[in-house]
């Protein structure tokens, strides 16, 4: 199906890559299958979409690096030097064939169709206007703008005539109003797709909601939308997840518990969100081959963040180390159909990125995924926008403590200027099951919620002054815990354009670059430079 739309984009509005068309009137979405073909259509092309989406937010940031075997078009990105011919950023044609492939369906459905008292039509919309929404993000934050339009570009004259023209800014409020009817839709369910959960194909609308609040600085909102979704899918921050150091007479013996790398595999309970593609059937994206053939690396300043962490083992015993890390990058990486072989990262290392490999290794290698939303990814969102709603001991409560009812009633956790009488909806989970929150950081640096000489907001003046140290805390915890998966230089946009301060961006990224460093700050001090030229 995904060759039988009318692919468009907006600067070349009849660039067709197929040679098979459909006509309006024959294809109305009247049968079930027709909707969910349809939608297999859209996945095709998100498959299409994956590697950019992964290269431009990682290697345009801090974490990711180019190496000696990385392609011209890798190293364009790395130093924000980019042709005209880059396939990864000369792209845009693609992201609008995803949006009017979800405009088709959009407008054509059928949603008062009935199967089991249900309008199963209402999630398919759901699910349309969710990646709608997320494509033109995605659009808007790399291309700086993006010609907004709801119908389907299906003639010469639709495909001339004039769009208005946006940046992220400016469409939000277009996004969310359209989005915000369906917050109480379920989801789709399709079954496997090459032995993978279909249902995870989709992108929960109060997910992308809350990051078009967060974006936007409606922070109240971005917290009921994400506690919103938390509470309705029961998600954790379980502790089947926690590498731990094994102890024996108050010492480190050297020997580990690596769980966290359990994220990475089939079926795993962290994934929201994933764009998947079947290995055995002409995989759309590479990221996995660019990691096994080290044509991409841990950048120096990751493998800085993890090592210089605070494991936490008790009053008398912690050492430096975030065990985050051996899931993350590992060196001398060699991969069979049996597994994979490696030694621990250094410094002075070949440090590959290792989360897409393991990916790849899941169920007998039958597909790939990229995951642009996790559990963990949600939890650090909601304590961001709390963060700026006045509660930064709240934020810390999430990657320290744990979420639940019982943390936001502990005073010595977040004190009573943070909690009002009559709680709000997103400070409330009164839900038993929550008790088995742990708190993020846990899970790669110990018995951290014991802690309270390291890891602590530092004193500050006035609550601005520790709103934005917790800020910086949490910008950091998005590198330990997210470090390749797609966000890095978004997650430095935000905080840049929110504090007004483009060193918050261009510093972190230019630490990576080495002699080229001050060049590289240089031309990030100017926040057009932060988006590619199309």
């Amino acid at each position: 199906m995904a060759s039988s739309f009318l692919y468009v984009s907006c600067d070349s509005l009849l660039d067709v890559d197929s040679d098979r068309y459909v006509f309006e009137n024959q294809y109305q979405l009247n049968a079930t299958n027709d909707s969910l073909y349809s939608m297999f259509g859209i996945f095709s092309l998100m498959q299409e979409l994956a590697d950019s989406y992964v290269l431009l937010g990682e290697l345009r940031g801090d974490l990711m690096d180019v190496t000696d075997n990385s392609t011209s078009y890798l190293k364009e990105i790395n130093s924000f030097e980019i042709s005209d011919e880059n396939p990864y950023a000369n792209n845009k044609r693609l992201y609008y064939s995803i949006i009017n492939n979800c405009n088709y369906i959009i407008n054509t459905v059928d949603t008062s169709v009935v199967q089991n008292t249900n309008k199963v039509n209402i999630r398919l919309m759901a699910a349309a206007k969710a990646i709608r929404a997320w494509t033109y993000m995605q659009l808007a934050l790399n291309f700086k703008t993006a010609v907004y339009y709801e119908k389907p570009l299906l003639t010469l004259d639709e495909a001339e005539a004039s769009y208005p023209e946006y940046t992220l800014e400016q469409m939000a409020p277009y996004l969310i109003a359209d989005l915000e009817p369906y917050t109480d839709v379920d989801e789709l369910e399709f079954g496997e797709i090459y032995s993978y959960s279909g249902s995870s194909s989709f992108f929960p609308v109060n997910f992308v909601l809350g990051d078009l609040y967060l974006w936007t600085g409606d922070y109240e909102r971005a917290a009921e939308a994400y506690h919103d979704l938390i509470y309705k899918e029961m998600y954790l921050i379980s502790s089947d997840f926690v590498s731990s150091f094994e102890v024996l007479n108050n010492a480190f013996t050297g020997d580990m518990e690596t769980d966290w790398n359990d994220i990475f595999v089939s079926g795993s309970s962290e994934i929201i969100t994933a764009i998947a593609a079947s290995n055995e059937n002409g995989p759309k994206f590479s990221l996995d081959s660019f990691c096994i053939d080290y044509k991409i690396k841990a950048s120096s300043q990751a493998y800085k963040n993890w090592t210089n962490q605070r494991y936490y083992y008790s009053s008398t015993l912690d050492t430096l180390s975030d065990l985050r890390i051996f899931g993350s990058t590992l060196s001398n990486v060699e991969v069979s159909s049996s597994g994979y072989t490696y030694s621990s990262p250094t410094a002075t290392s070949d440090n590959y990125v290792l989360k897409y490999i393991l990916y790849n290794l899941s169920d007998g290698e039958d597909y790939k995924i990229i995951v642009p939303y996790r559990v963990t990814l949600l939890y650090l969102r909601y304590a961001e926008a709390v963060n700026r709603l006045g509660k930064p001991n709240l934020a810390m409560a999430v990657l320290k403590y744990g979420l639940n009812s019982t943390t936001i009633a502990n005073r010595s956790y977040i004190p009573s200027n943070e909690v009002p009488d009559e709680l709000p909806d997103y400070m409330n989970f009164p839900s038993t099951y929550f008790s088995k929150n742990i708190g993020v950081r846990v899970r790669g640096c110990g018995n951290v919620n014991y802690d309270n000489t390291y890891f602590i907001i530092p004193q500050s003046a006035t609550l601005p002054d520790s709103i934005q140290d917790m800020e910086d805390i949490l910008l950091q915890e998005l590198a330990l815990e997210t470090a390749f998966e797609g966000n890095r230089f978004q997650d430095l946009m935000r905080i840049a354009i929110r504090r007004d301060d483009n060193h918050v961006l261009a510093d972190k990224v230019a630490a990576k670059h080495g002699a080229d460093s001050a060049t590289i700050s240089q031309k990030l001090l100017i926040r057009d430079n932060w988006y590619l030229n199309q």
